[in-house]
């Protein structure tokens, strides 16, 4: 069966459909690459599908995305539908983790500057772009943890925080509880 096919026919966004439709790819990693395409290949109406999955693939092994990472990171700015947004940035979220976080070191997963340049570039559309919550909440993490590391680069975090004082006063519960806790470890860090 073809990674098209799997999400052509996997149904609703029921747990259960994109479960099976994670383990069909877990079971062929070799199909890993079309599921990455498919995502990406926003002219394809169901990509948003590909992405609920790929997150179930990622989320459950990270590093078959190691070995496709550029591609994945030059590919960010091509989402630009919502549901498909949450889980690139959450599948982000945990590419970052895994790169600024000792105890989650990851020797394999290292990211050029020009690459956390594009993640941040993207994570700052997604906080200030017309997306959903948890792709802002994803957005200002990824944004928080690679400006901690990138110290030539301090505008990126009083960027984050002028963002974040500016649209708590709008923003649901959740951005701003997310947005109080990244403001509170800025102002540890200045």
């Amino acid at each position: 069966m073809s990674a098209k096919k799997i999400i052509l026919t996997m149904g609703t966004a029921a747990r259960i459909n994109r479960l099976k439709a994670a383990a069909y790819f877990m079971a062929n990693p070799e199909e890993f690459k079309a599921l990455l395409d498919l995502t990406f290949d926003t002219d394809f109406k169901l990509h948003y599908k590909a992405a609920w999955v790929l997150e179930f693939v990622v989320v459950k092994d990270l590093n078959l995305i190691v070995t496709h990472l550029e591609y994945f990171i030059i590919s960010l700015s091509k989402i630009k539908k919502d549901s498909a947004a949450r889980p690139i940035s959450k599948i982000t979220n945990l590419i970052v983790q895994k790169y600024t976080n000792p105890k989650r070191n990851n020797p394999t997963l290292t990211l050029s500057k020009r690459q956390k340049k594009l993640i941040v570039t993207t994570a700052f559309d997604w906080l200030i772009g017309n997306y959903r919550v948890a792709t802002k909440v994803y957005a200002m993490q990824i944004i928080f943890d690679l400006g901690s590391l990138m110290t030539d680069q301090p505008w990126m975090l009083n960027e984050l925080n002028s963002i974040l004082i500016e649209n708590s006063a709008y923003q649901t519960a959740a951005f701003r509880n997310r947005a109080l806790k990244i403001r509170q470890k800025l102002a540890r860090e200045f």
